[in-house]
């Protein structure tokens, strides 16, 4: 009994304030408590529900907002205490109850420290303002770009990727570096990351590819640019070619039989310069989007091209189609040799001569492959064509000699008096023979380390295969962007975000050397 009347007022019991009322009764529907005031003069008797106080909070705050009121923590009831005491006796004539984890002795494992490491300790727990890592960011990109022009400034060739990626309404241009050092390793390195403001039309992509390899002192050095199939990249490197220079002495030597013309200077002067104002390195396609565009698009205009294979095709193509991946092996399946072999004779061998006409007879093409010891002579089938390559392989061999291979290799001098006792005719001197080292190196192994033998063909080796065969490596750059450029730093400006962006791609291919 005494428990539920302590229930019908729990709320009162538990209220800070309640050593200033004095309980009286409950109600009949006990839904309310009836209690008294000791502030108040009289008997008078206030309700409030049994599970709120809000009426006695209520009636202090008007009647009693003058007096000073201390807080008073409720007592626990009557059972809880007894228990509690009935618990504690029983935990002291039993014993001390086992703890459910095991302190930690700190005592024992403390090991001495000086000052100087107490003091390491605790700087690395503190974090540094903005003006501090400002301050280290700068002075480790200075690090790593002085690194970076060391060593392309011992670089006689190299060759590089660009493209150009849009996020959150911006545009970057990303450039990747990539050479062959004297080992024979491959390297590549990230030049920039630049914001890009407007249209990027060919003319702003010729300035500004032309400018990042100033910056770097690359200018003569790139052999080739390789980029996509974008139609502004196409246009930039075709009408920023550098000037023949054969061709204008003979349209110089053509033009002095004709009558000399006046110009105005500072007209000339004041007008801005048209197109080509730019010199740009050759271009070279991305050739893993040429295979992609010869498997995807050429195979399927080939096969659209003529009306009986149209409908065959259209109709085993509708057939094929799944919803479910694993279905595509069953699919596989019933392709025969035959039809594979009719794809590759008719739409892929045909679509790879054309895409690939360029590179296939071009000299730059002839030589990288010829160079390479896995190549070499043998993947020409054509017997006139490997003499072609031969004689082109000698004469850019030739080229690249030295001048003083090209004077006498070595001439054993004999003492005054012979020269003076006999009498012979002038001998040959004994020469740099470009075929002999080309003939030598046909006759060679396969092995990439054969070239040290041959320091001409080395060279060309090193400037010939320097373009990289895709454009992958630089949006390998901008797949990095967006972990920098997180929706947490979209207020980075453009030149933090290309220094960061840089440090993050060296540091990733660090970890990668390692691994």
């Amino acid at each position: 009994m005494e428990r539920g009347r302590e229930q019908d007022h729990a709320a009162f019991n538990a209220w800070k304030y309640r050593h200033y009322f004095e309980f009286n009764s409950v109600s009949e529907l006990k839904k309310n408590i009836s209690v008294r005031c000791k502030l108040c003069v009289g008997r008078k008797l206030l309700s409030t529900a049994k599970n709120s106080t809000s009426n006695l909070s209520n009636h202090i705050a008007s009647r009693h907002r003058n007096v000073k009121l201390t807080e008073k923590n409720p007592e626990p009831p009557a059972d809880m205490t007894a228990a509690a005491t009935s618990n504690s006796t029983e935990r002291t004539s039993v014993g001390p109850s086992p703890a459910k984890q095991v302190k930690i002795d700190l005592k024992a494992s403390a090991t001495a420290l000086s000052a100087a490491e107490l003091n390491k300790l605790v700087a690395g727990y503190i974090v540094e303002d903005i003006k501090s890592f400002a301050g280290y960011l700068e002075r480790e990109y200075d690090i790593m770009d002085a690194n970076l022009k060391a060593a392309l400034r011992d670089v006689d060739f190299v060759s590089t990727t660009a493209d150009i990626w849009t996020v959150n309404n911006k545009n970057f241009m990303g450039v990747i570096v990539h050479w062959i050092n004297s080992t024979l390793q491959h390297n590549k390195a990230a030049l920039a990351c630049k914001r890009i403001r407007g249209r990027h039309t060919y003319d702003v992509i010729g300035a500004e590819i032309e400018e990042m390899h100033s910056s770097y002192g690359l200018h003569g050095k790139v052999f080739a640019t390789v980029t996509d199939y974008a139609s502004n990249f196409a246009k930039a490197f075709r009408v920023c070619q550098p000037c023949n220079l054969e061709s204008e002495s003979e349209n110089e030597e053509e033009c002095d039989d004709e009558e000399p013309t006046f110009t105005d200077v500072i007209e000339a002067l004041s007008t801005p310069s048209g197109d080509g104002q730019f010199s740009l390195p050759p271009h070279y396609r991305c050739a893993s989007h040429t295979i992609n565009l010869i498997s995807t698009s050429d195979v399927d205009k080939h096969l659209n091209s003529c009306a009986d294979t149209k409908a065959v095709y259209r109709s085993n193509i509708a057939k094929c189609s799944v919803s479910r991946a694993h279905k595509i092996v069953k699919i596989a399946n019933l392709y025969s040799k035959i039809s594979i072999f009719f794809v590759i004779s008719y739409c892929i061998l045909q679509t790879i001569k054309i895409r690939f006409d360029a590179v296939l007879d071009s000299q730059e093409g002839l030589l990288a492959a010829a160079t390479c010891p896995k190549f070499k002579l043998r993947w020409l089938k054509d017997e006139r064509r490997r003499e072609h390559l031969k004689v082109l392989l000698t004469t850019e061999c030739r080229k690249t000699a030295p001048a003083a291979d090209n004077a006498n290799v070595s001439q054993l001098l004999a003492s005054p008096a012979e020269m003076d006792f006999f009498d012979f005719e002038n001998q040959p001197t004994e020469s740099f023979s470009a075929e002999n080292e080309v003939t030598d190196y046909l006759r060679s192994g396969y092995e990439l380390e054969i070239l040290n033998q041959f320091p001409n063909l080395k060279k060309m080796y090193i400037k010939y295969n320097a373009p990289a065969p895709s454009s992958a490596p630089v949006e390998r750059l901008f797949s990095l962007g967006g972990l920098v450029l997180s929706p947490k730093r979209n207020r980075l400006c453009d030149r933090r975000f290309e220094k960061l962006l840089l440090m993050r791609y060296v540091s990733l291919r660090k970890k990668t050397k390692k691994t």
